[in-house]
């Protein structure tokens, strides 16, 4: 990358008065772009809380006492909110933990799921698929998934679709790579919406879109070890990388007419006080990037970003 732009984004939100110094135990964005946030209890119950455009205030609802740690939050249609850990144990052939919950609007816990170990990211669509990506413990076996051929691993694809109830879906992942290549680990995952799906993955790092009744597109990237990515129909942004985990790149994804990755600038985000932001989370919602710092929030969509391009 020859060129760095320079763009200043504000907070979308700064959730330190939400918290009152408690630590975020979990981020999501849902298919809407509103914000989801899992709060630590502080000895009580953990609290899920909701922002979205023009509110003032936070929605939120306290989880029972002696729920479960999770690792990602994610909105269901009907009001309803999935809630995911990481890990899951295989216990026996007819028993598995469950390692997901769904609570309604008010905290009431509504169903368990099971959804498999080495969970990476979830992502949720407006009509309630649910998109799982998995990191290698998921797709080789661990906890005692994987043990023998009996109990394969839920992961063992690298990407897996489900419903709302837990029930898995025919995604069209195992026939989204060309030749043998398979999903070691998805480092990133983008659901853009309920008919497009994005993925990047370990070892090769190809970029992939999926649509349902279409062959995948296929693009090989020069970027190693980003975890977000933000997309549209003409570009990708890379966020993070084995070098730098908060550097963003920017590529076109037809390059002088041809289906390839280009690259069009490296995108540094500035806050109102001009300080470079150093996002710990990022993560991609069709074509918007969303970012965490503490307690700050950013977002900043793509066309943007292309409209500071075009005019340095």
């Amino acid at each position: 990358m020859k060129r760095t732009l320079h763009v200043e984004v504000h907070p979308f939100v700064d959730a330190a008065e939400a918290l009152v110094g408690r630590k975020p135990k979990a981020r999501g964005v849902g298919p809407d772009n509103t914000v989801w946030w899992l709060a630590d209890g502080e000895g009580e119950g953990d609290e899920v809380l909701h922002f979205a455009d023009g509110w003032d205030t936070w929605e939120r609802f306290t989880l029972p006492r002696g729920a479960p740690d999770f690792d990602s939050v994610q909105p269901l249609p009907g009001g309803e909110v999935l809630l995911v850990n990481a890990r899951c144990r295989y216990l026996s052939d007819k028993e598995h933990e469950r390692n997901a919950h769904v609570y309604s609007p008010e905290g009431a816990l509504l169903r368990e799921l099971t959804l498999g170990d080495g969970i990476a990211d979830v992502q949720t669509t407006s009509d309630g698929q649910v998109w799982i990506s998995y990191f290698d413990e998921g797709v080789f076996g661990n906890r005692g998934w994987g043990d023998d051929a009996t109990r394969p691993p839920i992961g063992e694809d690298g990407l897996v679709r489900f419903d709302a109830w837990g029930q898995r879906q025919e995604s069209g992942v195992r026939m989204a790579l060309p030749g043998e290549q398979l999903i070691v680990d998805c480092y990133a995952l983008n659901v853009a919406s309920e008919q497009e799906t994005w993925f990047y993955s370990y070892t090769d790092f190809p970029l992939v879109r999926m649509r349902p009744g279409q062959p995948s597109t296929v693009w090989h990237s020069p970027v190693r070890g980003a975890h977000a990515i933000t997309v549209s129909d003409t570009h990708v942004l890379f966020g993070g990388g084995y070098d730098d985990a908060c550097q963003l790149q920017l590529f076109t994804l037809y390059d002088r007419g041809h289906q390839r990755l280009g690259p069009v600038a490296r995108i540094e985000l500035t806050d109102e006080a001009g300080r470079a932001w150093r996002p710990s989370w990022l993560k991609g919602r069709g074509p918007w990037l969303h970012g965490a710092e503490g307690t700050r929030h950013f977002r900043v969509p793509m066309e943007e970003l292309l409209a500071h391009a075009a005019v340095t």
